[in-house]
């Protein structure tokens, strides 16, 4: 057995004895090409110093080349000082993932073997953009080829050039033939985040554009959109986390003028912020993504030159992330060259997917009034939607880019109500509009879906403080009641009752998959069960 698998003891709060109160985490050195996770045995109460040194007993790396993250942006400010306990980082049960990055092991005096990661690796004191570690294995070789072309655009001189719209700071890409290959969004200059270019910047704890996602964490959901999009079936452009370093990228109001408040920071100020330690820029994390040439936005063309396929596949994505900000201006259109009087859709901007709250709109889904939505879905889109693995899909967001319990509970539910509504034979429409969006003209009043999540976290955590009621004889009374309460509704929506029954039967066991519990949810229920309409 490899000394890397067996980790000993350490008296500091680290072991490898069975013990109850054990945490059972891993280890991921995010230079590794084969992803190998190393198990550690720690108690909850071992600091992050500890953990290093037990790392550098067995590694024979010092603590001091060694940082360590829990998620995947790799940038100072997520790195997890010394003196922080596991448990300080969030850490409360076992199989989280920390990342370890050695320092040095490829950086720009690297040698041997080393030297082939330069791709995940920024070049010191130049103008530079590569791959973040932590997203290498999962991003497409075409797309670190894009990178590389932006890369030798950098290197040439043709810096990044910030778009014209938006709330964040998106920054347009080129090669060295000065064509652009990708769009880069750093996390911090995201709305509300320090570093915002646009004026979005913090006020008071808790400022942002849509409840139920932190600023700084809309490039993670780019990254989801992508890695979700199993096949390229909604044809979400190719998205990975990328590391990037220019002074032209915004830093503390760096690129204002004296007219938008630079005066007293940036570059007019005695200490620029643009720099980091050791007279260095400062380097960024963010999302990249391909850029896509198109002829057009869905802002400019009627969706009468859509076809119907088209207009469910962007549908189909939207549902299953809950996205809260799919607008014309976000669907991009491809003149198809078979068809040129027809065009093909390429859906962008998922910041504002997989939230920890479901208050979507009927304004938020531009495609929800398209005629398309309500035809029937085709055999390809039912075969896709009843194949999807959401568990499979809900670890992956759990484990590669940390998302949270309350974050996954809302995709499983999303992903099982399009589920059932299609093994029920609904539209797209009568799915979206009856049950998962805001009907109401200023949407205000909860929807459906809101309702059966309230009503089954507040059933559930009942259920699981009455020791009278095992937790799955409680379970299924608490999926009829939902199935009762909301059936009703759905009866005068449906020409067929039992087909309205046997769909809220379905949706409502998939809503009450998960429920809050001390220090994070427990599972009560297979998520989805099969129940006979």
């Amino acid at each position: 057995m490899s000394h890397h698998s067996n980790l000993g003891r350490n008296d500091s709060g680290v072991s490898t004895q069975s013990n109850s109160l054990d945490l059972k985490i891993f280890i991921k050195d995010v230079h590794d090409k084969n992803g190998r996770k190393r198990p550690l045995t720690v108690r909850p109460w071992a600091t992050v110093k500890d953990v290093k040194d037990m790392l550098c007993k067995h590694l024979h790396v010092p603590p001091q080349n060694q940082s360590i993250y829990f998620g995947p942006l790799l940038t100072l400010s997520k790195e997890l000082p010394n003196y922080r306990t596991l448990q300080d980082a969030g850490i409360y049960r076992s199989g989280e993932t920390l990342l370890l990055e050695i320092k040095g092991a490829c950086g720009a005096n690297a040698t041997g073997p080393a030297v082939q990661h330069s791709i995940t690796n920024l070049r010191a004191k130049v103008n530079d953009i590569c791959v973040s570690s932590s997203l290498l294995d999962l991003t497409p070789k075409s797309l670190q080829r894009l990178v590389q072309q932006a890369r030798r655009g950098l290197a040439m001189g043709l810096k990044p050039t910030l778009a014209p719209d938006g709330s964040g700071g998106s920054y347009f890409l080129s090669d060295a033939r000065k064509s652009r290959v990708g769009v880069f969004k750093p996390a911090d200059e995201e709305p509300f985040s320090e570093n915002n270019p646009r004026g979005y910047v913090p006020v008071q704890e808790g400022d942002c554009l849509r409840q139920g996602i932190r600023p700084g964490e809309l490039c993670l959901r780019e990254c989801a959109a992508f890695l979700l999009d199993h096949d390229g079936f909604s044809g979400v452009p190719l998205t990975t986390l990328a590391e990037a370093r220019h002074p032209a990228l915004h830093v503390n109001g760096a690129n204002w003028t004296l007219s938008e408040g630079g005066a007293a920071v940036g570059l007019h100020s005695l200490n620029s912020p643009t720099m980091g330690t050791n007279n260095e820029l400062a380097k960024k994390v963010g999302s990249f993504q391909e850029y896509v040439h198109a002829e057009c936005s869905m802002d400019d063309l009627s969706p009468s030159k859509i076809s119907v396929d088209e207009v469910h596949k962007i549908a189909i994505l939207d549902i299953r992330l809950m996205n809260a900000d799919r607008n014309v201006a976000n669907i991009l259109c491809q003149r198809i060259p078979e068809d040129p009087d027809h065009f093909r859709l390429v859906p962008i901007d998922h910041g504002y997917s997989l939230r920890s709250v479901c208050d979507v709109a009927w304004f938020d889904w531009c495609w929800l009034d398209w005629p398309q939505t309500k035809q029937p879905l085709s055999k390809k889109s039912k075969d896709y939607i009843l194949a999807l693995d959401v568990e499979a899909d809900a670890r992956l967001l759990q484990e590669r880019l940390g998302m949270q319990n309350d974050v996954l509970d809302y995709f499983r539910a999303s992903c099982n109500v399009l589920k059932a509504g299609v093994k029920a034979g609904l539209t797209l429409y009568d799915i979206a509009s009856e049950v998962l969006c805001r009907n109401d003209p200023s949407g205000e009043i909860p929807s459906k879906l809101e309702i059966l999540t309230s009503m089954a976290s507040e059933l559930a955590t009942s259920a699981v403080h009455n020791g009278r009621f095992h937790h799955a004889t409680a379970s299924l009374a608490l999926q009829e009641q939902l199935a009762t309460v909301t059936a009703g509704k759905f009866e005068r929506k449906f020409s067929t009752p039992g087909k309205a029954r046997g769909f809220v039967r379905s949706i409502s066991s998939s809503v009450f998959s998960q429920v809050p519990s001390m220090g994070g949810r427990v599972p009560l229920v297979m998520s989805c069960l099969t129940l006979k309409r």
